[in-house]
């Protein structure tokens, strides 16, 4: 059995997620900085799962995306307001610059195979078959039992179909089809 929170509820794992652009000249000494970070987080933080960093396009290596993931919000909490993130944050501020960039498209709902990897997305229509395939088994499904229970309720049929879509496929499918498919997705990062 899992621990429980005060409440008697499971903890939900927390995702953060850091962009920076290293600084030109400054690859080898992130780099090192990176591999030290991570060896400190694995010993020191209570509730630190693992980390995925992403290269941004082959064009442009020197963009990461930094995504750390924890077990609760008190993990990364007490983590977030430690002496050792901000001596961490200093140092790396030497090599690299935050990043901003907004994820909007499909490859927000694919899981990276490897934690240690430098990996790319999938190509678009990569995504786009996977999603069709999540997409259409929910529906088909749903469709079929919102029918029976609602019959011709068009404006209630709607609300409900998009509701089980997008929770399906973001908390079900996706995670499931990324997982089961990961060496189609990421053949070169495996």
């Amino acid at each position: 059995m899992g621990s429980e929170n005060q409440d008697g509820e499971q903890p939900s794992e927390v995702t953060v997620v850091v962009n920076i652009k290293i600084k030109p000249g400054c690859e080898k000494d992130y780099d090192e900085w990176l591999r030290r970070f991570l060896a400190v987080l694995e010993r020191k933080v209570p509730g630190y799962l693992g980390t995925t960093t992403i290269m941004e396009t082959i064009e442009d290596s020197t963009v990461r995306h930094i995504i750390h993931r924890f077990r609760d919000k008190a993990s990364v909490h007490a983590w977030e307001n430690s002496q050792e993130l901000r001596e961490q944050t200093e140092e790396v501020n030497k090599y690299s610059t935050p990043y901003l960039q907004k994820a909007t498209g499909l490859e927000t709902w694919f899981n990276i195979p490897d934690l240690k990897a430098n990996v790319l997305p999938p190509p678009k229509w990569k995504m786009a078959i996977v999603a069709f395939i999540g997409a259409y088994s929910i529906s088909s499904v749903a469709a079929y039992i919102l029918r029976l229970l609602l019959g011709q309720q068009m404006l209630l049929f709607n609300l409900f179909m998009n509701i089980i879509l997008v929770i399906g496929l973001t908390y079900f499918a996706m995670p499931l089809l990324s997982r089961l498919l990961r060496r189609w997705l990421y053949p070169k990062s495996l």
